[in-house]
């Protein structure tokens, strides 16, 4: 903790911080998944990750041919497979990523399923311009299935503090948020999806806050990604 406190309040407070986990592998045992406030869910416990069933290719105006580029863009895939709130998440814009939204348009999803239901949940999905003459097609997790994907990892992690009302009420547990790790591995568009309350969702949103990462790649290019971190507060007696 990163707090001054005396020996007996030392022994009787404690905060931990979790494990990270790429959201498209994770596999979190949270029975309580819940959406966030627009009804979306994200891909960790029982949530299960949208798939493309049939991936159209992009198509590459002529005068962009030969031009290196991953479109990294983040979405959400309805209960009726369709993508909808396509945005691009890269830092670098480049005028293929409008050929990477096509592409993403004229593919076919499977959704993403709660308890064997399909429930819209938020994915990121890639489409690479980066592989010479092949051509780019728009992917999806999970990484261990992305061909030539690293997952992001943390460089450093900084200790979450108590806060008072949680300390006076003797509360502790964990929360969880999503995290979109940027190209330079800056934490970016944090986000509680299982809050705790009584202080202790903005001190995680803190303390991450100040995490840094090695991004994630693709083709040996930094790409942006969304993962899951867990951010424990034990209480010891």
């Amino acid at each position: 903790m990163e707090q001054t406190l005396n020996g007996d309040a030392m022994r009787k407070i404690g905060c931990t911080l979790g494990l990270l986990a790429v959201t498209a592998t994770s596999v979190w045992a949270q029975p309580g998944s819940k959406p966030d406030k627009d009804g979306v869910y994200v891909v960790f416990g029982d949530v299960k990750s949208p798939t493309i069933s049939s991936a159209a290719a992009a198509t590459v105006p002529a005068d962009l041919a030969g031009i290196r580029h991953i479109s990294a863009l983040a979405m959400v895939i309805g209960v009726d497979g369709i993508p909808a709130n396509i945005e691009v998440m890269n830092r670098e814009r480049s005028p293929l990523d409008d050929a990477a939204i096509a592409a993403v348009k004229q593919s076919q999803f499977q959704p993403g399923t709660l308890a064997g239901k399909p429930v819209p949940v938020r994915i990121f999905v890639w489409v690479p311009f980066a592989r010479g003459d092949d051509p780019a097609i728009p992917e999806t997790g999970p990484l261990n299935k992305v061909k030539n994907m690293t997952a992001p990892r943390p460089l450093n992690k900084v200790a979450a503090k108590f806060s008072d009302e949680a300390r006076r009420n003797h509360f502790s547990g964990g929360a969880l948020l999503t995290v979109v790790v940027a190209e330079d591995g800056m934490p970016t568009d944090l986000r509680v999806v299982v809050p705790l309350g009584m202080g202790l969702d903005e001190e995680a949103l803190k303390a991450v806050r100040q995490y840094r990462f090695k991004p994630a790649t693709l083709e040996g290019v930094p790409v942006p990604d969304q993962i899951v971190v867990e951010v424990n507060f034990q209480l010891y007696h």
